[in-house]
């Protein structure tokens, strides 16, 4: 099957706090496509009720999923796709709840010994921590089933920081999650079907790489570091691998620490950013791909999956 042949929706924006990130990389999706004579239209979802609307599908026999966050990565709306017939791309039910959920992701790795930092949830009160933790001079508390560092808190490790994390991440979806704050450089490697791309390191001006760092800051700095070849094929693989471990295929984003030289691994991003500062677009250009060419593979990867399937 040709991209040529596709009647593709683009669906987008959702009702989750990422809803105006995502209307923006669906934008420069569909603009790119049009552009290219393919036909696709933009299907802007609003609400659970929208979400769940045959209607709103109408004439599409593939979606290309740019919802990010609750409905979009935690498998809402492919259920849905699923059983209206429609081919979709990116990770199947299973890797995207797997993902989805942070806790859940760490208890796969760790079962599975990915290396990750140390964590707890379903602890409210800083006196309740294990020692391992109490120990520890920062703490990241986060929301479990957030994206674009919503919700994230970096604290020095007392009793008072620590109710106003929480207090924070709660605003947020999913219950707290506490870990160790692992000090080291900040890398991302985006998995685009077979392609293992280069990994990015993130330099943020900003505390960490929060909301802001990501997608309103300028001086936010990206670079391709430069590794060994057996480190570099090292890293490659153990994020493949930490991917797949999830149930994850097709594309997405591994973001990692590197510290002390050892890597720990912290999400896995399965429906990731497509705007102009996004890191899967830098990264497919690094390995030679035009922004409408890593859109095509993200379709057509997705498409050749669900041949293999029928």
């Amino acid at each position: 099957m040709k991209i040529e042949n596709l009647s593709i929706g683009i669906v987008c924006g959702g009702f989750s706090n990422e809803r105006e990130i995502s209307l923006k990389g669906a934008q420069s999706i569909h603009q790119t496509l049009i552009a290219k004579n393919i036909n696709s239209r933009l299907i802007d979802i609003k609400d659970k009720k929208e979400m769940h609307d045959k209607k709103m599908y109408d004439g599409i026999d593939f979606a290309l999923v740019m919802i990010h966050g609750k409905g979009g990565e935690d498998g809402e709306v492919q259920e849905f796709l699923s059983s209206l017939n429609i081919k979709f791309s990116g990770s199947d039910i299973l890797g995207l709840k797997n993902s989805y959920d942070k806790v859940l992701t760490k208890q796969i790795w760790r079962e599975n010994k990915i290396n990750t930092p140390q964590y707890v949830s379903e602890i409210f009160d800083w006196s309740d921590l294990p020692d391992f933790l109490k120990k520890v001079s920062k703490l990241v508390i986060k929301p479990s089933k957030e994206g674009s560092s919503l919700g994230v808190s970096i604290i020095k490790n007392n009793s008072e920081n620590f109710s106003k994390a929480i207090k924070h991440a709660k605003k947020y979806e999913g219950t707290p999650i506490i870990e160790e704050f692992i000090p080291g450089r900040e890398l991302t490697i985006s998995v685009l079907g077979d392609l293992i791309c280069d990994p990015i390191e993130i330099v943020a001006q900003e505390e960490f790489y929060n909301f802001e760092a990501k997608y309103n800051r300028t001086d936010t700095s990206y670079s391709f570091p430069i590794f060994a070849e057996d480190k570099l094929a090292k890293l490659k693989k153990l994020s493949k691998n930490a991917f797949d471990l999830l149930g994850c295929d097709k594309w997405g984003r591994v973001d990692l620490i590197e510290y002390e030289d050892k890597f720990y691994f912290i999400e896995v991003n399965t429906v990731p950013g497509m705007t102009e500062t996004s890191l899967v677009p830098k990264s497919a250009e690094k390995e030679g791909l035009s922004f409408y060419e890593l859109i095509k593979k993200i379709i057509m990867d997705s498409i050749d999956n669900w041949v293999l399937l029928t």
